[in-house]
């Protein structure tokens, strides 16, 4: 028997929205994706965005989830660009296997029925309901954001000394960078190649507006011996009022992979960021990188959040 999904009725949204803001807190603050009362402003501004009209808000959807006359939670859903986006899943009591493969199915025939070809979830370290479901539902990670805190003091001699970046270096990197992001957000199954190819231009010119001399962007090229081997692109963001270090590029020049280099770089980047008042790194890295992924954790970064994907 197919579970019940109906809609959250209008005079239980409040009640909803509330019990819904304290959770998405306490799921950020417990996997440290953000802390204290980032963790909090980031959900305002997140629910704020997603729910601008409250319950009417169009393009989203709230569904109360029961099984023979039983409450289980609610689904928070939305739909754009050809992906049905599970918001939040939020059980009160914890579903068997059976009940979790159900409420796939509906939410399968559901995206069909919005013709959407993909079901995207978001899970945070701590969700421990919501990893269940994504692994018994063969979801495919898509996307990972990974912390290391607090920066580690690394001794002995690095091969590898970073410099500032240019300008004339900073055109073809520019070039470089965009073209590799459109090209990894294509492949991660999240946007099709022209979608792909519009967000990463997007995102190269919010975080760098000016060029090498962008306010809070830290740019480098990586040398050997006095020969470039790789760059480096760290954003200074905040974390609990402080300085915290995010690497939005690192790239390795083809001819000199596989020599260890990769991992000589993201310990400059540890060092750049002790020089900038960090006491933490995050980053994003997409999860068909897995060679990437095992240098990371290798180095002591942990996953925060991670992004799963399923076609329909």
């Amino acid at each position: 028997m197919p579970l019940l999904l109906t809609p959250l009725p209008a005079d239980r949204f409040d009640d909803w929205l509330a019990t819904t803001r304290v959770r998405l807190i306490a799921l950020r603050r417990e996997s440290g994706m953000f802390v204290g009362e980032d963790a909090a402003a980031r959900v305002d501004e997140f629910v704020g965005e997603l729910l601008a009209e409250g319950h009417e808000t169009p393009t989203s959807l709230i569904l109360e989830i029961e099984d023979d006359g039983v409450a289980l939670g609610t689904a928070w859903l939305a739909a754009n660009n050809g992906v049905l986006f599970l918001v939040d899943l939020a059980f009160g009591v914890s579903p068997s296997d059976a009940q979790r493969g159900r409420l796939l199915e509906e939410l399968r025939t559901l995206a069909r029925t919005q013709q959407v070809t993909r079901i995207s979830m978001g899970v945070y370290a701590s969700d421990g309901e919501s990893r269940a479901f994504v692994e018994s539902g063969g979801f495919e990670v898509a996307s990972i954001q990974m912390l290391l805190e607090p920066l580690p003091s690394r001794e002995g001699r690095s091969r590898v000394v970073v410099s500032p970046m240019t300008a004339e270096r900073f055109t073809s990197f520019a070039v470089a960078s965009e073209a590799a992001f459109a090209a990894d957000l294509a492949a991660s199954g999240r946007y099709s190649e022209e979608d792909a190819a519009v967000e990463s231009h997007r995102q190269m010119q919010l975080e760098l507006p000016d060029g090498v001399a962008s306010e809070g962007q830290e740019l480098f090229v990586a040398e050997v011996d006095g020969d470039e081997v790789g760059v480096l692109w760290i954003g200074v963001r905040a974390r609990a009022g402080r300085p915290h270090a995010f690497i939005l590029d690192i790239e390795i020049a083809e001819g000199h992979r596989r020599r260890g280099y990769g991992r000589d770089v993201m310990h400059a980047a540890e060092r750049e960021a002790h020089r900038l008042g960090a006491d933490s790194i995050g980053l994003h890295v997409f999860g068909f990188n897995t060679g990437a992924i095992r240098l990371y954790e290798s180095l002591g970064y942990r996953r925060v959040e991670e992004r799963f994907l399923l076609t329909v």
